[in-house]
């Protein structure tokens, strides 16, 4: 029998072995059987949340038709080298456990991005990127509540679920070649006023509405206290066909606004400048961002006369072309070493367009700038067979006349703050007579007091 010191130093040894292998090495995700995660319907408790995370791109980012259609055209160029490489992010427990690679797929595997992983999540390598979290497995709950008790679980608070880096660990992507950066969310916020001033990726896209809404009281679970803030699960982006589509196009709303500079009198065949501005107010990274060569964002303009027919005056397009080693493009993610262009908008920041218009011989023009976007090109929304509407980002509009007589049935041009001026003049004659009034009673009355 071996001796009691002998004994206790295997048993030490055997408890090490088992603590390093469920916290992974730097840069890589675990190995790690489905069965380490509970599937979501196991969270119960958090019903509310639940049901927040279940229509997100989130819950859908294995499943999500456009990702399997992409994927597939990824896989048949790369003789299926990408396909596992963009699985880490999509799927990460399906690669933890080999089922991605086999197909077949447990609950917990086949739920994307969900609770169980997130919350085992205890930090990042550096810098946070292509699935870089670091987890481990002890069946732990963690978050960014500090007084958290469960009566199935064990709880710890997590600093780390508060900061930015935590959603950097997936919203950073690098090709996995040659290193170049194929979506950025995380470096565009890094760079950003908004990570100047404290606000990360969670105040926004974990809280009610578009843009920062704190706090946002209400129970983290059933059953558990009243909390002054609680983040909710939507993680709304700008899905509008495959995710929740009303916060989505909210958030799309409230990303820009639009100034459209004109004239307001121009003659009959004569041409002037039509001023677009553009400004990224809702945002904390570039718009679009994210994987931004399928991404589509893009300006319109058109001038249409009383008689409805319609003149387009110019577009722009808002988006990034990948170039291969030769120079070409636009190419293929999976052939990019480098960026041909990156018409973008950056976070707080203003693009500025002009276009032409000569007048026509009508009385006015109407002209209307439109920013839209979509999710995916046409093609591909075809081949996976998924809704791609096009939501209107934002809209400006100005009526332009042949002169300065005013059109039979239209309203004045010009905005509330010039017309509040042009009453300007009638209100001050009117304030004097009042004074002048108000003067000579006040002289009368003093004459007859002093006769």
């Amino acid at each position: 029998m071996l001796p009691m010191r002998v004994r206790l130093w295997i048993a030490s040894a055997v408890v090490l072995i088992g603590c390093l292998s469920a916290v992974q090495a730097a840069g890589a995700l675990p190995n790690a059987p489905s069965k380490a995660f509970k599937p979501a319907e196991a969270c119960g408790c958090h019903a509310g949340l639940l049901s927040q995370w279940s229509v997100t791109m989130h819950a859908k980012a294995l499943a999500d038709p456009a990702y399997q259609a992409k994927k597939s055209e990824a896989n048949k160029a790369t003789d299926g080298k990408l396909g596992a490489f963009c699985d880490t992010c999509h799927g990460p427990v399906a690669v933890m456990s080999g089922e991605a690679a086999t197909g077949k797929l447990s609950p917990q595997s086949a739920q994307g991005v969900f609770c169980d992983f997130c919350h085992q999540v205890v930090g990042t390598t550096k810098p946070p990127s292509n699935t870089s979290q670091i987890l481990k497995l002890d069946g732990t709950k963690r978050a960014q509540l500090k007084d958290a008790v469960s009566p199935v679980h064990s709880t710890a608070y997590s600093a780390f679920h508060e900061s930015a880096e935590f959603c950097g660990a997936c919203h950073n992507v690098d090709h996995p070649v040659n290193g170049m950066h194929l979506e950025s969310s995380y470096s565009e916020w890094k760079n950003s006023p908004y990570a100047k001033a404290g606000i990360v990726c969670q105040d926004c896209h974990m809280t009610p509405g578009p843009g920062v809404t704190k706090p946002n009281p209400g129970k983290a679970a059933a059953g558990g206290p009243q909390r002054e803030h609680i983040y909710t699960m939507t993680f709304a982006g700008g899905n509008v066909g495959q995710g929740d589509a009303e916060r989505a196009t909210a958030n799309l709303k409230a990303a820009a606004e639009m100034r459209l500079d004109v004239p307001e009198v121009l003659a009959p065949g004569a041409s002037a400048l039509v001023t677009v501005t553009i400004t990224n107010v809702g945002a904390g990274h570039y718009l679009p961002t994210g994987l931004t060569e399928v991404r589509q964002m893009w300006l319109d303009v058109t001038a249409a006369g009383p008689d409805g027919k319609e003149t387009a005056l110019g577009t722009r397009q808002f988006g990034t072309v990948l170039k291969d080693d030769k120079g070409r493009h636009p190419v293929e993610l999976w052939e990019a070493t480098g960026v041909y262009s990156d018409d973008r908008i950056p976070p707080q920041a203003s693009v500025t367009q002009t276009y032409t218009i000569t007048m026509p011989d009508q009385p006015s023009a109407t002209i209307v700038a439109t920013l839209n976007y979509r999710s995916l090109p046409e093609e591909l929304a075809e081949k996976a067979e998924v809704e791609n509407p096009t939501t209107q980002m934002a809209t400006a509009e100005q009526v332009v006349r042949s002169s300065a007589a005013p059109v039979e049935g239209e309203k004045p041009s010009g905005s509330a703050t010039e017309k509040g001026n042009s009453a300007l003049p009638a209100v001050l004659a009117v304030a004097a007579l009042g004074a002048l009034a108000i003067g000579l009673v006040a002289f009368l009355r003093s004459r007859r007091k002093n006769a």
